[in-house]
């Protein structure tokens, strides 16, 4: 195996890795402060569990669980496993396929006779028929609590399309051929959650305000959204304050959408919902249990393991994937220029395009990385957008790594840059992918078919499919595939500097 293979080898190893970090069991642990399991008092009378240093009395209380999204089934088995037979009824919203995915895996399985309900919906991350079901299943479950019941309820990254509940008269074939077109305009997570949240009628607060009676609502929260904004994470049906960042007929207008829409989703859009529909009760916590930070702090131990100089570059990258492109194509020319001394300390530092307070990290490790003759390797995290342009198949990780693949090979002195992009979900866009390598090779191997030139690496991305680019190269060999991973927080991207 080449050297360059070999490195490809770990940073398929260092993002694995990345991933199992983030996996419920891990994050919804003792040794992150969920003390999950009931313990009595000093009379025995008394039962209690402990979150982040939270005591909440369970004694005859009625423990339900909901979820939706795509790291939620790991955590409603911590929470049964834990809470045992206090458990008295759940609903699940899963993606479709992931439990055949995890059915060898114990930390993924409900008990044989778990009361646990589990909806399988949303194929590539899309709405339907089966989610809707779920959602309404959902929402009336939380209407019937009490005074006597505790509500968990269990968000991760995909919630948005499993926990899909159109304010009437909208359909939902109408949703989500507007969602559909915001993503294909390069609207940002964030964006298309204000408008999801504007159209539903259980996002944004709507659940929490459904179960306003329970003595208590608990909502665990694996974040796939750059800040952890617990308003935008699967659009935030449980918290009732939504910051303003935009509203949604701006992202609409924004994206040119606004004046082609129906009267009636116009109507929608315009006018907000009653605040009483909304407004979840006193009893009402949001627990973000696990993040990218996580993953990302794992891949710099892996990357020790490996022998190279590990630097957290951002875990907030945000942007459409060509300008990123453009962005790194000029980092790595700097560094490029400052290795070879044409390019002095000050002007690094007034080029470096992260957070100016990191720089002279980044310098440390740069510098020590000349010492010590060892890769580097730039670590982020984020959540990048990509502008489709064809009909192709592909997704914002796939394209990313294919346009700096190009970029690479053009350029002579970067001929040293192994790059991998996937996100933590193990699914890109509506690919089975989750990301790809970006490097030289990749387009040298392409090349060696005589019937191929760049032009042809220019078709696949103007028709937006960079999945069948990879597909068909040395039978997927550059393909990142992992499925469904049963976690999400967000994309991953690893930048090694030989």
């Amino acid at each position: 195996m080449s050297t360059k293979l070999q490195h490809i080898q770990n940073l398929r190893h260092i993002f694995q890795r990345s991933v199992e970090s983030v996996r419920p069991a891990q994050l919804l642990s003792e040794a992150n402060q969920y003390a999950l399991r009931p313990q009595a008092n000093g009379d025995g009378r008394c039962l209690s569990i402990q979150i982040q240093g939270k005591t909440l009395d369970i004694t005859r209380k009625h423990c339900h669980v909901v979820g939706f999204g795509k790291a939620v089934l790991g955590m409603a088995v911590k929470l049964e496993k834990s809470l045992e037979k206090r458990v008295v009824s759940g609903i699940l919203s899963i993606p479709v396929g992931t439990g055949q995915q995890f059915e060898d895996m114990p930390e993924m399985q409900l008990s044989p006779n778990s009361i646990i309900e589990v909806i399988e919906g949303a194929p590539n991350n899309q709405p339907d028929e089966r989610a809707l079901e779920a959602a309404r299943r959902i929402k009336a479950l939380a209407a019937s609590m009490t005074e006597n019941d505790i509500l968990f309820v269990l968000i991760s990254g995909g919630g948005s399309a499993l926990l899909p509940l159109p304010r009437p008269p909208l359909t939902l074939p109408e949703k989500v051929q507007l969602v559909r077109r915001l993503a294909n305009c390069g609207a940002s997570i964030d964006e298309m959650n204000v408008v999801r949240i504007a159209l539903s009628d259980i996002k944004g607060g709507g659940l929490a305000a459904a179960a306003r009676n329970a003595f208590a609502v608990i909502s665990f929260v694996i974040s796939d959204v750059v800040g952890d904004p617990v308003d935008i994470i699967a659009s935030g049906p449980t918290c009732g304050v939504i910051s303003k960042r935009h509203t949604a007929k701006e992202v609409l207008e924004k994206y040119e959408l606004w004046t082609d829409l129906s009267e009636h989703i116009k109507a929608l859009v315009e006018q907000p919902k009653a605040e009483v529909q909304m407004m979840p009760g006193r009893n009402n916590s949001i627990y973000i249990v696990g993040d990218n930070r996580v993953a990302t702090a794992c891949a710099v131990q892996e990357a020790l393991q490996c022998g190279y100089n590990p630097f957290v570059a951002s875990t907030t990258v945000e942007g459409e994937v060509q300008q990123l492109v453009s962005q790194y194509k000029d980092f790595l020319h700097n560094i490029c220029n400052f290795r070879k001394a044409t390019l002095d300390e000050l002007e690094l530092k007034n080029r470096f395009p992260f957070d100016a307070r990191i720089f002279e990290h980044f310098l440390k490790t740069l510098l020590m990385c000349e010492r010590t003759q060892k890769p580097m390797l730039l670590i982020l995290a984020g959540e990048p957008t990509v502008k489709v342009t064809g009909s192709g198949l592909g997704g914002r990780n796939q394209e990313l790594a294919l346009r700096l693949a190009l970029t690479l090979y053009e350029h002579a002195d970067m001929e040293n840059i192994i790059f991998l992009s996937a996100g933590t979900d193990g699914i890109d866009g509506p690919t089975p992918a989750a990301g790809a390598i970006g490097c030289d090779i990749v387009i040298r191997d392409f090349l060696k078919d005589t019937s191929m030139n760049l032009n042809n690496v220019q078709t696949y991305l103007q028709n937006s499919n960079s999945y069948n680019f990879y597909k068909n190269l040395n039978g997927g060999e550059y393909h990142v595939l992992t499925g469904h991973t049963g976690t999400n927080v967000m994309d991953l991207q690893l930048m090694l500097i030989l």
